[in-house]
C-alpha cells in the first residue's frame, strides 16, 4: 500500500487548520457554558425577586405567638440562609435570618428611588467596622412602579445585602406598612438588644446612642424611647388632617416622633402580637403610639432625638445629639465628621 506524498507546505497548512478547528470547538463550548450559566444566573435572580402587586395582598393569619419563639443565640445565629416555614402577618416578603446578635438593630424606613440617601448613610454613621460588630443596618423598601429603579434595587440588595422588602407599592401615607413589616422582620429573623427605627432623613450619632442603651439606668426591657409627643390633640386640618370618621377622639394616645425612636427587643414582640388587634392607622407615628398603648407601654422623652420645629434648621451637632432629624447630603456628611472623633473612639474600643 503506497502512502500518498505529502509536501512540507501541505502538512503545515493541514495542521494549521486543524489547531485552528480545535480552539474554534474549545472557544464555541466556553462561550455556551457561560451562556447557561448567565441564563441560570438571571434565572435565580428573578426567583429571588420580590413580586410586585397592584394591592395588598392579603395573607392567612398566624396563630404564633412570638412570645414564645426561640431565637438564634450569639453561637447558634442562622448565618444569612432563607427561611421558609414562617408565616408573615404584615406585607413583610423577605425571609433572610441576622448573622449574629447585635446589640442594636437599626432600621430605616427608605423609598425605592432614594439611592443617595442610602449611599450617604452607608458611607457615614451605619456601619459597624468593627470585628465584633455591636450594632447593624438595614433599609426597609417596598416596591416601586418604576422598572429602571426595579432593577437598580435589585442589584443593590445583591451587592449589600442590608434591603428587607414588602409587597406594596411606596406611598407616603403607606409607612404604617413599613414599620409593621419591618418590625415582623426584626422579631421573627433577627436577635437583638434594642431596635432603633429611623428615618432615611436623619443623623445618627451612633457613640452617643450606644453609651445612651450601655447607661445601667436605661431599662432593658419595655422600653420606648424618643422625642414624646404628649397627649397630642388630632389635627383636623393641614397636612396631617385627619377626618371623625378616621379617628373621633380629640387627642391620639402618647407617642415618640417618627424620625427616630429606640424600641427593647421585648417591646417589639409585643407589638408584632397585636398587629391584628388595631386598625391600620396612616400616621405611623401614631400607629405606633396606639401599639404602646394596647400592649401597656409608656414612651420616654429623650431630648438627644431631635426633630423639627424643636430643633434649629442650621445643619449643627449638638452635645446632646443622639438622633437629628433633617440631614441629607452636605448636611448628613457634615454631622459625621464633626462626630468623627467619638465615632474613632469607639471602633478603637470595640
Amino acid at each position: 500500500m503506497k502512502i500518498p506524498y505529502v509536501n512540507g507546505a501541505s502538512h503545515k497548512l493541514w495542521v494549521k487548520r486543524a489547531v485552528n478547528f480545535v480552539f474554534a470547538a474549545v472557544v464555541l463550548t466556553l462561550i455556551i457554558t457561560f451562556a447557561k450559566e448567565c441564563w441560570c444566573s438571571a434565572r435565580s435572580g428573578e426567583l429571588r425577586s420580590v413580586a410586585i402587586y397592584s394591592r395588598i395582598e392579603v395573607i392567612s393569619e398566624s396563630t404564633e405567638d412570638l412570645s414564645e419563639k426561640s431565637f438564634p443565640s450569639e453561637e447558634s445565629s442562622t448565618m444569612n440562609q432563607e427561611i421558609v416555614s414562617v408565616q408573615h402577618r404584615s406585607s413583610l416578603t423577605t425571609r433572610t435570618a441576622c448573622q449574629q446578635h447585635y446589640f442594636l438593630l437599626i432600621l430605616v424606613a427608605s423609598a425605592p428611588a432614594y439611592f443617595d440617601r442610602r449611599r450617604d448613610i452607608r458611607q457615614t454613621w451605619a456601619s459597624d467596622s468593627s470585628i465584633n460588630p455591636r450594632w447593624k443596618t438595614i433599609f426597609l423598601l417596598g416596591q416601586t412602579r418604576n422598572s429602571n429603579h426595579s432593577k437598580q434595587l435589585l442589584r443593590e440588595e445583591a451587592y449589600y445585602g442590608d434591603l428587607i422588602r414588602a409587597d406594596y407599592f411606596e406611598d407616603y401615607w403607606n409607612q404604617t406598612l413599613k414599620i409593621e413589616m419591618g418590625f415582623e422582620w426584626a422579631a421573627k429573623y433577627c436577635n437583638f438588644t434594642f431596635l432603633l427605627k429611623a428615618d432615611d432623613d436623619v443623623f445618627v450619632n451612633t457613640p452617643a446612642l450606644l453609651s445612651l442603651l450601655d447607661n445601667t439606668k436605661t431599662p432593658k426591657t419595655g422600653l420606648y424611647l424618643g422625642h414624646l409627643y404628649k397627649h397630642p390633640r388630632v389635627q383636623r386640618k393641614g397636612k396631617w388632617l385627619v377626618t371623625q370618621e378616621e379617628y373621633n377622639e380629640t387627642h391620639y394616645p402618647d407617642f415618640c416622633a417618627g424620625p427616630g425612636y429606640i424600641l427593647s427587643q421585648d417591646v417589639i414582640v409585643s407589638f408584632v402580637n397585636i398587629f391584628n388587634n388595631i386598625s391600620k392607622f396612616r400616621i405611623d407615628d401614631v400607629y405606633v403610639g396606639m401599639l404602646a398603648k394596647e400592649a401597656g407601654v409608656i414612651p420616654r422623652h429623650h431630648a438627644g432625638f431631635q426633630t423639627p420645629p424643636y430643633v434649629s434648621r442650621m445643619c449643627v451637632l449638638l452635645t446632646d445629639t443622639v438622633v437629628r432629624h433633617s440631614a441629607v447630603g452636605s448636611c448628613l456628611r457634615d454631622l459625621f465628621r464633626k462626630a468623627m472623633p467619638a465615632l474613632n473612639a469607639t471602633a478603637v474600643k470595640n
